[in-house]
Parts: C-alpha cells; structure tokens; sequence
C-alpha cells in the first residue's frame, strides 16, 4: 500500500516537472519571436486598480477629463429643425457649426445682448458680394440657415434692376407684354429660371423650351430672331399656315430651304438679290425692274413642266 502511494506521488511530481517545462518552453519562444509575455496575476491586478482610479477618479472630478468640441450630429439633437435646413438647403453653409457660432448658449435675455452673440456675415464675407446697394443682406437672406431661400417680396422687387441691370434695360428698351409685368410674374422665387410653358401655347406639339429662347430673347421676345440650323419650318407654319401650305406644295427651288435662309430674322421681307444675281438683261429688268411683278409667288414659284 505505501509503495502504491509512494508511486502515485512520484507520478504526481514528474507530472507538474513535465508541465513547468513547456511552460518555461512557451515563455522563452515567445521572447524570441518577440512575443508578448502575458501579465502575470499581481501585474495586471496593478493595470486594473489604476484604470479603475481613473474612472473614480473622473466621476469625482468631471472637469478634470477633456471634452471634445460639439460635432454637428451633437448640434441637431438639440436643434433638430435648424439641422434639417442645413441639411436640405444649406449650400454652402453647410459646415460646422462652431465655424459661425464661436459663442454658444450665451444669449442673456435680460442683457438682450443677440446682436453681440449672433454671428455676423461679414465675419466670413469680407467685401459686400452686391456692392454698396445692399447692405443689409438679412433683408433678403432672412434665415442663414438656407441661405438661397430668397422671398421676392416688395423690397427686393423694387430692386431687381439694381443688380439685373441688362434684362430691366431691354425690358424697357422693347416693349412688349413682359414689360408690363412685375418681375415676380415669372421668378415668384428669387434664381427661379420658369418654363415658357407655363404662360404660353407651344407652336406646335411637344415643343421643346429650348426652341423657345432660341427665337424669343425672354426680355426682348418680339425681337424674334434665329439662324438656319435653329429654326423650325413647323414651328413657321403654325403661325403662317397659308404660305407654309403653298411653300410645302411647291415644286421650286425654293421648296428645298428653310425658311429662316430668306428671313432670318422674324418679319423681314428678303430681296431676291439676297440670293438671286440678275437673271435677266438690263432691258428686260429696266421694263421689269420688281421680280415679284413676274414671279408672283414667291413660295411656290412656276417651273417648267417636265
């Protein structure tokens, strides 16, 4: 029984003798390798005790830890409408918030001191963007937060002309029915371009907007005028339905151009020498010094039967 004992013991030893020495194995590879050597129980016991007098010792102390500046996303918790404007319509207002608000929380209602808190435009805007014809930019960028929502009330449209000096110049320089009206008839938003289509008919079927200012300058628009390539012959005949009919039929020369080649500008009547030199000898043309008296019809002139 005691020899049993004794062997079991010995085996007990040779054991913990055999696990010591690949633990001492691991310990000196890792060394080698440059491996970290894990803590040993009293070690890290010391690394926990210090991070833990850390926290008591913040939760004590509150100031005694750094804050960060506010991040935007931290800003629109708190002013979560404000945020929304940023984010929808802010331009190029959108950045942090710190960049204009260098002061926050410290408005004083008993001091009414708004003016010295709230930042102002020239901080960043060094030189007036509409000279000295306005100053007063909240007159018109009323909320700095969606700095392009622009309301056309009475004030800004008694000055549309100050800064838009060439379109109120040909408004009145060629009358027309746009001269008669107020500049909001159309822009009823301050930089608002609006489609032609919105007051008028379109000559002909899914008209494009484009052929319209292409003829129709939008503040000069009965100085109609337009080039080869751009003008329609369609777009012509629908105001011109009777020529354009004889026109289409013609089996002349003159059925093959456009109609902007002999009027090119709206409501001109070309010389035939535009085009024509003199096809007749000099008695025949001092007889008949008018083309048109001989060739009547200019849209659908006679040719010669085949």
């Amino acid at each position: 029984m005691r020899q049993d004992k004794w062997m079991k013991g010995a085996c007990c030893i040779m054991v913990i003798g055999v696990l010591g020495l690949i633990s001492a194995c691991v310990q000196v590879q890792e060394n080698q390798t440059g491996g970290t050597a894990p803590l040993v129980p009293e070690q890290q016991v010391n690394v926990d005790a210090q991070a833990q007098a850390a926290k008591d010792a913040a939760a004590l102390n509150p100031y005694e830890t750094e804050i960060k500046p506010l991040t935007v996303d931290q800003c629109g918790q708190c002013h979560p409408g404000i945020f929304q404007k940023i984010k929808e319509k802010g331009e190029r207002h959108r950045f942090q918030c710190q960049d204009c608000h260098q002061q926050l929380h410290s408005y004083n209602p008993l001091k009414q001191n708004w003016a010295e808190v709230m930042p102002q435009c020239g901080s960043c805007h060094k030189e007036l963007p509409h000279g000295k014809a306005f100053t007063a930019c909240l007159e018109c960028h009323k909320d700095p937060h969606m700095p392009l929502e622009i309301a056309m009330d009475k004030n800004l449209v008694a000055s549309c002309g100050t800064c838009h000096t060439q379109p109120q110049a040909q408004l009145v320089q060629f009358p027309s029915a746009h001269s008669q009206q107020e500049c909001t008839a159309c822009h009823s938003k301050h930089g608002l371009i609006p489609s032609c289509m919105d007051c008028h008919s379109p000559h002909v079927p899914d008209q494009a907007l484009e052929s319209c200012k292409s003829c129709h300058p939008v503040h000069k628009p009965m100085q109609v005028s337009y080039n080869d390539s751009e003008a329609s012959n369609t777009t012509c005949g629908s105001c011109h339905g009777s020529v354009f009919k004889e026109w289409s039929g013609t089996t002349s020369l003159h059925g093959q151009v456009t109609c902007a080649t002999c009027h090119d500008t709206h409501g001109k009547i070309p010389d035939c020498q535009q085009c024509h030199t003199a096809p007749h000898d000099a008695k025949i043309l001092q007889k008949f010094p008018r083309c048109l008296d001989c060739h009547i019809n200019v849209h659908n002139l006679p040719t010669k039967a085949k």
